[in-house]
């Protein structure tokens, strides 16, 4: 077996006491798992807040993290097709991967 699959192997033992096993604590943390939760969550939220028609206001703290304050302070240097592209929710993989280059990056 590969390393991988000894992690793998690690993850999925399980308890004859009907306990729950325990694959990640502190001093052990299982990253993979941790950024797939939060690309997840993040991705449900994204999902709630488009359901619910909220806009994030121009006069927030968070529109600088808009797509929207890019395509307004360039309006041509985007065509239809990149400002539709821009403006599709990311999916969970695309969510992931970025969360898994910043973490690669720290």
């Amino acid at each position: 077996m590969n390393s991988k699959e000894d992690d793998d192997m690690e993850m999925r033992k399980s308890s004859t006491m009907n306990s729950m096993y325990i694959g990640s604590t502190i001093s052990k943390p299982n990253v993979e798992s941790i950024i797939n939760a939060v690309a997840t969550i993040l991705h449900s939220q994204m999902l709630e807040d488009q359901n619910q028609g909220k806009k994030i206001e121009q006069d927030s703290e968070l529109f600088f993290f808009s797509e929207e304050k890019y395509i307004l302070e360039k309006p041509d240097a985007f065509d239809s097709q990149r400002i539709a592209l821009l403006r599709e929710t990311p999916t969970i993989e695309n969510i992931l991967e970025f969360i898994k280059a910043l973490y690669d990056c720290a």
